[in-house]
């Protein structure tokens, strides 16, 4: 957090150099940098680390305080991160010393590692910030802060959860509204209960809703559909049961079928039948015979 800014004016003061201090030149690439840069890297925190760096604070110092922007960004950071007013009161007197270089800050050794471009400002203020004990935590904080893209990662996981299937039609206002609101709602609650252990007991929701999918992330299942499902269970459940049942009918019926009766013939009557009909084949045999001569002469 501590380089990104002077880093930024050190490029530009370079591009200056580049186009040989043409203005109608560099000007093109510093409003591109620009546009950019006043939308995104001119945060309060951003311009804070800034002033707080004494490698580009006392260096510029004059530029800085005649600017007057970093001065307030810097009382903004301590009216957001310091809620006792007391407290406030006395981070502003210690501002002025810092500004000074009053006690710890005019020693010659601070003043000689500060010149060193490679140095950590936050350890910087932790070696000779002890005469400012409450800017000294407080530049602390700010100048350890790193760049990470976490927070982007979760802002898009919130609008996934708002910007559901069923509510595909948002405008942006709104959808971003009920973004802000959702994502907001999770950081008081771990502000609010930052001594609670997650693990031992449940954190619910800020606002207890466990119907609104704009908060809790899921849609909720209407009487429609929950009694549609306990149909298709049933449905599915009486399935077995009714293929069962028809299985049972369709064999009740095959069984009450009539059956054919089967006649049955005794031994004594095939051979009696068998007897009756031997003299005719016989018979039969010898007109063949009889005849076969008559035909043969004949032919």
């Amino acid at each position: 957090m501590f380089l990104l800014h002077g880093l930024m004016f050190e490029a530009k003061k370079h591009i200056v150099v580049r186009f040989d201090n043409d203005e109608r030149k560099y000007k093109v690439a510093w409003d591109i940098i620009d546009k950019r840069w006043d939308s995104k890297l001119k945060t309060p925190l951003h311009l804070a680390g800034y002033y707080l760096n004494p490698h580009y604070y006392f260096a510029n110092k004059s530029e800085i305080e005649h600017d007057g922007s970093f001065r307030a960004v810097v009382i903004t950071c301590i009216c957001k991160m310091i809620e006792d007013e007391e407290t406030q009161d006395i981070v502003i007197e210690e501002l002025n010393m810092y500004q000074d270089q009053q006690g710890s800050f005019g020693h010659e050794i601070a003043i000689r590692q500060r010149r060193n471009k490679n140095f950590n400002p936050a350890k910087w203020w932790l070696n000779h910030g002890t005469s400012t004990p409450k800017l000294r935590t407080l530049a602390s904080r700010i100048l350890n802060l790193t760049y990470s893209s976490s927070a982007c990662e979760r802002n898009w996981s919130a609008f996934e959860e708002v910007h559901t299937k069923k509510c595909n039609r948002l405008l942006h206002d709104r959808m971003r509204d009920l973004v802000f609101v959702k994502f907001n709602s999770k950081l008081r609650n771990k502000r609010e209960n930052k001594n609670r252990d997650p693990i031992e007991k449940e954190v619910d929701d800020v606002l207890a809703d466990y119907d609104n999918e704009f908060i809790t992330g899921k849609e909720p299942t209407t009487e429609a559909n929950e009694e549609q499902e306990k149909a298709h269970e049933d449905a599915s459940e009486e399935a077995p049961n009714r293929a069962s049942s028809s299985q049972g009918q369709a064999k009740r019926k095959r069984s009450s079928r009539p059956r054919k009766k089967i006649k049955t013939v005794s031994l004594q009557s095939l051979m009696a039948m068998r007897v009756e009909t031997m003299p005719q084949v016989a018979s039969s045999s010898e007109s063949e015979s009889d005849k076969s001569p008559s035909d043969s002469g004949e032919e």
